[in-house]
């Protein structure tokens, strides 16, 4: 019952919706949730790899492109040049489209594209079933005009005269990532929070509780949108499923409250007894929350844009995720009604040793199994793999990249001697690098200077003509500037415009690179420059794998020097840090053994899982310091257990049976994600009530 205060208690409960109703409508009104993913979304205007790709574009003016492959019976019958010439106006005529290359306007037929060194290369796939439209476009409204685009060739599709036609570009894939994400928040974010809050009640038996947890973390939800929209962080490719980790954020603090709540005297008042659970949570509530913000601190320092803002939304999110929990769960909690649980279970020494016994023996198999897939994890996985296998988008952008591949990559040369390019003994060197790059394993298609200049040799005229005025000719406005393209004012660097093969690749994409480095230092020439998606990908992988290890070690660290001031123990501060430490081995371990491959947005999901890891393992040290004054020390973990265990166990059920929804994404990302939390808060269970236990017992001293 409610005797004391009950009237304070009210006006608690009416500020506590009224404070959730303001924060709803300023999110309503003011929060931009449209994702912000464009081409160049992987980093930001100072690091060194974006620097570098910005000084290749002031070098050659170049725009985005779209990559269009078109099936046909065959490409160069009439009605294939027909349907070709048809789409390739539709396209060109679509606001924001600049340029259009394809066989209805570039070469003088088919025919001649497909004798020429040029044109074959870069509008006829390799097997001749196909060929390539390139549709350069703005850089300002892409989203609109890659969806006009894409029902365009829909549209065209339908001719009997084409087979299929499939569409690639940075442009396009951005797109098709965001329209992922944008559909995954509104279908499965939603879907989670629904199965959080019926489970809560289930647990629970509360429809207060459950109302009370879910007011709670749209609040949290509704707060870090709101602070991020007011420091003007857009909503990007990571922190587009920043709304369910605030909200599990809070759940998780909100179930530990709960099950101390739960325990406290019944006789005792309700604001009485809430009052206590606050008191004894919110401490080790507050060290999580220190050591979650500083894991998420560590991102800043990181040179991929995404996982800045993850950084930053994340240490926002942490905040508001604790204020919400204790400023407006326990107005709820105060008018929850107490049901008679039912009878728990009581532990014994003999039963918890057999059952830590068990699940240490698991554990250790479970380890010596991931233990060499950490030596085979992928950091690195091809573009493809961001998308369901043998769906329209995968199937379009294997087929491309069968064709000649289908990632970008630049590289900038000169030659060692520094001397001039436009004359034909350099013209002699760039092509014989231009043959040697496209012998590569990894090289699908190669465009380059002495492609350009041995199409203008076949003019019946040229012989006439030295090298350096054929070079001339072709820089003049008359003939488009062509030669602008691949040389520099000064003729002495040259582009090559390489697509790269997304799929057969066994090493990393830095390794690819290293290797045609050498080629190009070995045919006379220096590598100045490189861009591109394939190398900002290269860099990307670099550092996702780099995040990996620093951003675990880091946290780990932090979580020692926590647990320290927690426990004022070095051996426990020790044994605490090790039992976190399986989470990520075993996620890691068991992630390489299975041939998961790890992209930057499920890769957050071991600092999500770590997170689990520290709520559980601080809640149950401090409940052990609590009850360590007095008791002997097998009877203090087992009554620390006793304590903290439901809460625990709940934690981790409810949290994985709610991520487990996002494995019916049809966004493999999404998926990995899910399933990445959904193992390690169940880890998360045995590391914190088997694991951490043993180890103390054999490590610590009373």
């Amino acid at each position: 019952m409610i005797s004391d205060g009950g009237k304070s208690s009210k006006f608690y409960l009416g500020g506590s919706f009224l404070v959730a109703l303001l924060l709803f409508a300023v999110f309503s009104v003011w929060v931009d949730l449209k994702p912000k993913i464009t081409e160049d979304f992987f980093f930001g205007s100072n690091d060194p790899a974006a620097q570098q790709a910005q000084k290749i574009r002031e070098l050659f003016p170049s725009e985005a492109f779209l990559l269009l492959s078109v099936g046909g019976h065959n490409i160069y019958s009439a009605p294939y040049y027909r349907q070709i010439k048809s789409l390739s106006e539709k396209l060109a005529m679509l606001p924001g489209t600049n340029r259009l290359i394809s066989l209805a306007n570039g070469p003088a037929t088919a025919e001649d594209a497909r004798k020429s060194p040029f044109w074959r290369p870069l509008l006829i796939n390799r097997d001749e079933t196909a060929s390539l439209i390139l549709v350069f476009v703005e850089k300002d409204g892409q989203s609109l005009l890659v969806r006009k685009i894409d029902e365009i060739s829909q549209e065209a599709a339908q001719s009997p005269d084409l087979t299929r036609i499939g569409l690639s570009g940075m442009p396009y894939i951005a797109e098709q990532i965001r329209q992922s994400l944008v559909r995954d928040v509104k279908i499965f974010s939603s879907l989670a929070l629904v199965v959080f809050i019926t489970l809560i009640g289930f647990f629970y038996r509360s429809a207060m509780i459950a109302l009370g947890s879910c007011v709670s973390g749209l609040s949290a939800i509704f707060m870090t949108l709101i602070v991020l929209q007011m420091l003007g962080q857009p909503i990007g490719i990571l922190t587009a499923n920043l709304s369910i980790i605030v909200y599990v954020l809070v759940q998780s603090q909100i179930i530990y409250l709960t099950n101390n709540w739960l325990r406290e005297n019944k006789k005792q008042t309700a604001k009485w007894r809430v009052r206590q659970a606050v008191g004894k949570t919110f401490r080790p509530s507050c060290w999580c929350a220190l050591t979650t913000l500083l894991g998420f601190l560590t991102l800043l320092f990181v040179s991929a844009e995404p996982l800045r803002q993850l950084g930053a939304g994340g240490i926002v999110a942490v905040l508001c995720a604790l204020a919400c929990c204790y400023l407006i769960f326990p107005s709820f909690l105060i008018f929850a009604q107490i049901k008679q649980p039912k009878q728990s279970v009581q532990l014994s020494e003999r039963r918890l040793t057999g059952f830590q016994a068990v699940s240490g023996l698991l554990l250790l198999f479970i380890m010596g199994f991931s233990f060499f897939g950490l030596w085979t994890l992928n950091t690195d996985p091809s573009l493809l793999s961001y998308f369901k296998k043998d769906s329209n988008i995968e199937t379009g952008l294997r087929r491309i990249d069968e064709n000649g591949g289908s990632s970008p990559l630049l590289l900038v040369v000169s030659l060692k001697s520094s001397n001039s390019l436009d004359n034909e003994a350099a013209y002699k060197k760039l092509w014989t690098l231009h043959k040697k790059l496209a012998q590569h394993s990894q090289v699908g298609t190669v465009l380059s200077l002495p492609a350009l200049l041995a199409e203008a040799n076949d003019h019946p005229f040229a012989f006439l003509l030295p090298w350096r005025e054929i070079v001339t000719l072709l820089s003049l406005d008359m003939n488009q500037s062509v030669v602008e393209n691949f040389l520099t004012n000064d003729r002495e660097q040259a582009l090559f415009l390489i697509r790269m093969k997304e799929q057969g690749r066994d090493n990393p994409r830095t390794a690819v690179i290293n290797d045609i480095r050498s080629t190009v230092e070995k045919s006379g020439f220096r590598l100045d420059l490189t861009g591109g998606v394939y190398f900002l990908q290269a860099k990307l992988a670099d550092l996702v794998d780099e995040s990996l290890i620093s951003g675990v070690l880091g946290v780990l660290l932090l979580f020692v020097g926590v647990s320290w001031i927690v426990t004022r123990q070095i051996p426990m501060a020790l044994v605490m840090g090790g039992a976190a430490s399986m989470i990520p081995f075993i996620l890691l371990g068991g992630i390489g053994q299975f041939s998961i491959p790890v992209d930057i947005i499920s890769a957050p999901a071991i600092s999500v899982t770590i997170g689990l890891a520290v709520d559980a393992l601080i809640h149950l040290a401090m409940a052990v310091k609590r009850k360590g004054a007095d008791m002997e020390k097998q009877t203090v973990w087992l009554k620390a257990i006793e304590e903290q265990g439901p809460g625990i166990i709940t934690s981790a059920m409810v949290i994985a049976i709610g991520f487990l929804i996002f494995s019916f994404s049809d966004f493999p990302p999404t998926v990995r994600f899910g399933l990445m939390v959904v193992c390690g808060s169940l880890l998360a269970v045995f590391v914190a009530l088997a694991a951490f236990p043993l180890f103390a017992r054999f490590f610590v001293r009373q």
